[in-house]
């Protein structure tokens, strides 16, 4: 069993772009968590909350729990899921794009993804590790692939594809296609014994925490629902006005029984990276 804590607020802003969710059931033995931090209104992060999960595991039948089909819970899965999800955000005729971050646990088995600014943290031992990468346009390999398809990358406060958009990699955002690409980042691993705490956020909390200070927070908390508005509440007073959503796992009791100590990455798959596109 996976205990987790939810924190969120719409900060400062005039409307709640953020939106979230847990797939917790018993069938087919997956848990997931996923944070979507939208902009240009919610539509995009509420389409894919509402659709992402259930894409992944429905398509490939995917199951955890003693079947044979259990070989679907991959990368390339998930990388579909992302993909699909996108077209159906953009066919829908929304301009509204959406940051995403989503982490899947299949006994020992995690799969981690983003596209955008949003980020999953996993405690390792006396550390941490940072599982996704946070997609900004002034990345070498961010820059190199928005121009080579044609785009900028202008610096208007923060460095922004065609002058507006200040991250290279989302859901939706039709309008700056081809530049924004839905590509997500994949990491395929295994628990380990040592992974006690996971730290799902959008860039309302980034802004202000770095990943060792939030896991280290999440640790000193008594349960994940303290951690979560603890997070919440730090970042405000540390000056975030952003939509804020924070989900704190406590692995703990699930991964007492892994057979390893740590954490190992087993790949990653990030075809935007690759130029394979």
């Amino acid at each position: 069993m996976i205990r987790y804590g939810i924190a969120e607020t719409i900060g400062f802003r005039k409307q709640m772009e953020d939106a979230h969710a847990i797939w917790d059931r018993e069938q087919p033995g997956l848990f997931g968590a996923e944070v979507y931090d939208g902009h240009a209104g919610s539509s995009a992060a509420v389409i894919a909350a509402e659709m992402l999960t259930p894409y992944f595991i429905n398509l490939h039948k995917i199951t955890c729990t003693g079947s044979s089909e259990k070989h679907a819970f991959t990368a390339a899965a998930l990388r579909e899921a992302y993909l699909a999800t996108d077209r159906y955000i953009v066919d829908q005729g929304t301009e509204s794009g959406t940051a995403a971050a989503t982490l899947y646990i299949c006994e020992e088995k995690f799969i981690a993804a983003n596209a955008g600014d949003t980020r999953i943290v996993m405690g390792n031992g006396a550390g941490f590790v940072q599982l996704t990468i946070d997609h900004k346009p002034d990345l070498p390999g961010e820059r190199a692939r928005i121009e080579a398809a044609g785009g900028r990358v202008l610096f208007y406060d923060v460095p922004r594809v065609q002058g507006t958009l200040a991250m290279s990699r989302a859901l939706g955002d039709a309008s700056l296609k081809p530049y924004v690409t839905a590509e997500p980042r994949v990491v395929e691993g295994s628990l380990g014994w040592t992974n006690d705490i996971a730290v799902i956020a959008c860039d309302g909390l980034w802004d202000v925490f770095t990943s060792e200070e939030a896991v280290l927070a999440a640790r000193a908390a008594g349960n994940p629902e303290e951690a979560a508005q603890r997070l919440q509440n730090q970042a405000i007073e540390r000056g975030s006005t952003d939509n804020i959503t924070v989900i704190v796992l406590d692995l703990r009791s699930y991964t007492a029984a892994c057979k390893r100590d740590s954490l190992r990455i087993l790949g990653v798959l990030d075809r935007a990276a690759e130029g394979t596109t």
